[in-house]
């Protein structure tokens, strides 16, 4: 995802740069592009004959006229979703094609694990135009996991690699059904982040994390190995 509000922050050319570089390594990006429709594109992948779907977006400034840029029909830029009607009408048309969404969303206030107003409006806004799984950043913090509906929802990951703050971060695994893509398993694996680099969580010190995370995230069990079920 490059839908995030430091995207623009060298201007058009060099945010065309950065496209082209991803291109020419056929690295796929999703959330910004060289137009609106580009910017809200899905990335397809398939595999077992599933098809899944990446979207992405950011809420991230908060401004009529934001530092970093949003998409038009004809100029470059990022997919801005602080009104949320284009990300509702893009994951709706999504869901026709894919058996999963995974909505990658910037969003939140940033080093604090407690909600946002939008965060909490906007994510059953997501939810009911098809997102499966939603998962956010920009907080730089990690906040809780919750479910709107039967849709899971990891408010904020974390800083995975950053800056060179010591702070605690996650990775997040998903695993799906091969015979109808619905969830199977949602794991939260504590980690490290400090002398720029990023190390697993292990005995004491992953069990404070596992607990940190319990502690904000009260709608959900997470057992002593990260795995996560609805309560």
């Amino acid at each position: 995802s490059i839908a995030n509000n430091h995207t623009f922050d060298y201007g058009e050319e060099a945010f065309l740069d950065t496209l082209e570089t991803l291109e020419d390594v056929k690295m796929p990006y999703v959330g910004a592009g060289r137009n609106l429709e580009d910017a809200s594109k899905p990335y397809y992948f398939v595999v077992d004959g599933k098809k899944i779907a990446v979207v992405a977006a950011t809420q991230i400034e908060r401004l009529s006229t934001p530092d970093t840029r949003g998409a038009t029909d004809s100029t470059p830029g990022v997919f801005r979703c602080f009104d949320s009607t284009n990300l509702c009408n893009t994951l709706a048309e999504v869901k026709k094609d894919a058996d999963f969404v995974i909505l990658y969303v910037h969003w939140g206030t940033e080093s604090t694990d407690q909600l946002d107003s939008w965060q909490i409006n906007e994510a059953p806004k997501y939810a009911d135009a098809g997102a499966d799984l939603i998962i956010g950043d920009h907080p730089h913090v990690l906040q809780k996991i919750d479910y709107v509906g039967d849709v899971p929802v990891v408010y904020s990951l974390g800083n995975y690699w950053f800056n060179s703050k010591t702070i605690d971060t996650c990775l997040f695994t998903v695993s799906l059904n091969t015979e109808d893509a619905s969830i199977k398993e949602l794991r939260f694996e504590p980690c490290l982040q400090t002398n720029m680099s990023v190390k697993l969580l292990h005995d004491e010190e992953k069990d404070r994390v596992l607990n940190y995370m319990r502690s904000l995230s009260g709608n959900i069990n997470i057992d002593d190995e990260g795995y996560i079920t609805k309560k």
